[in-house]
């Protein structure tokens, strides 16, 4: 599942041009930190709770305009804001051609069934971009970006509307590169996992 890309406005824009690549060993290397271990994600699933979703968020971001051209990308640190989540409805079954008495789950082409109820979770990217400015000092500098995301897990039947969710996530791939002086690339995987919060009885006094 993809994120969708929105509309990108950079004061200076251009073609994107590939940089040569190099079979040198010493080339420089862009550190990317925020992702989670795999360790960890085998945890998340360790339980056996299958309410969870992968979704890969693309991004074409502006360095802002105070901010001096980019020479080279030095590093990239993410974290991932979750800020709301709601269960809603939506279709599970229809009819049989020919015979409406029948019904049938709704199936699409990955396989996936619906169930009448989804989880639609929304959050916000948080990253920083640090790079060495195209100047005759070659200065350093970051760039902050908040970009928002949101995503969907399909849930059992009959799932309370009210039903709530502990969220959890895991950075799974950052990729980045530069596309011009003013322009950068960054795609992000991101794994997010819902698991049903169960509420204390009431009262509990004898």
């Amino acid at each position: 599942m993809k994120a969708n890309l929105g509309q990108v406005n950079c004061t200076v824009t251009g073609n994107y041009v590939e940089s040569p690549h190099s079979s040198c060993d010493d080339q420089p290397l862009i550190i990317t930190t925020g992702e989670c271990s795999s360790a960890k994600k085998a945890a998340l699933l360790a339980d056996g709770n299958d309410t969870w979703t992968q979704i890969f968020v693309p991004e074409v971001l502006c360095v802002p305009s105070q901010k001096p051209d980019i020479e080279e990308l030095m590093s990239v640190n993410a974290r991932v804001k979750i800020i709301s989540q709601r269960v809603i409805r939506t279709p599970y079954y229809e009819t049989t051609p020919g015979d409406p008495t029948t019904v049938v789950p709704i199936e699409n082409e990955e396989g996936t069934y619906l169930t009448g109820r989804k989880l639609v979770v929304e959050g916000i990217l948080r990253q920083k971009v640090i790079y060495t400015a195209c100047t005759e000092d070659q200065s350093v500098h970051s760039a902050h970006f908040d970009v928002p995301f949101s995503a969907f897990i399909i849930l059992p039947v009959g799932t309370p509307l009210t039903t709530q969710y502990k969220i959890d996530t895991c950075i799974e791939d950052i990729f980045i590169s530069r596309t011009t002086e003013r322009q950068i690339f960054k795609n992000v995987t991101l794994f997010i996992k819902a698991t049903p919060l169960v509420c204390p009885p009431q009262g509990g006094g004898q």
